[in-house]
């Protein structure tokens, strides 16, 4: 199994990151995160993040109805952003290949409750951050 090297934000001693996580050929590398009491995560920690990495089509698929709620193909063609740039469809399918995973953040080394943060082409200023729990998404917030 593959161990991530995580380093201590010196400024959040409870916060750990491994940047540069590949996720695959088709997708760029992704920065990780985990939330600890302040001890550098465990095996347990890289366990988690393989298990979610392993199935990260799944649950980008299921974030997409999230981000979907965030959506108004109307809204952006208003501001000018391209056709080429917006959904083909309104479906979870297509904005699961428009979004483009930047993070992940585990709130713990168990892995139960954790974030996926997302950009999307016609908002170049927000991230969407889909909460999931014990596997499945709960909520979406758009951040600056």
């Amino acid at each position: 199994m593959a161990r991530f090297n995580f380093t201590q934000d010196p400024e959040e001693p409870d916060l750990w990151a491994a940047e540069n996580v590949a996720v695959g050929a088709d997708r760029p590398p992704i920065h990780v995160m985990i939330q600890t009491d302040g001890e550098e995560p465990g095996s347990g920690a890289s366990k988690a993040v393989k298990n979610i990495l392993d199935t990260l089509d799944e649950q980008i698929l299921a974030a997409a109805d999230f981000l979907l709620d965030n959506y108004s193909y109307e809204h952006y063609k208003k501001l000018g952003i391209e056709d080429a740039q917006l959904l083909p469809e309104e479906t979870a399918e297509a904005m699961a290949e428009k979004a483009v995973l930047r993070a992940l953040w585990l709130f713990d080394e168990d892995g139960d409750g954790y974030e996926l943060w997302f950009t999307l082409p016609w908002d170049p200023v927000h991230t969407y951050d889909v909460e999931f729990e014990d596997g499945a998404p709960v909520s979406c917030s758009v951040n600056d």
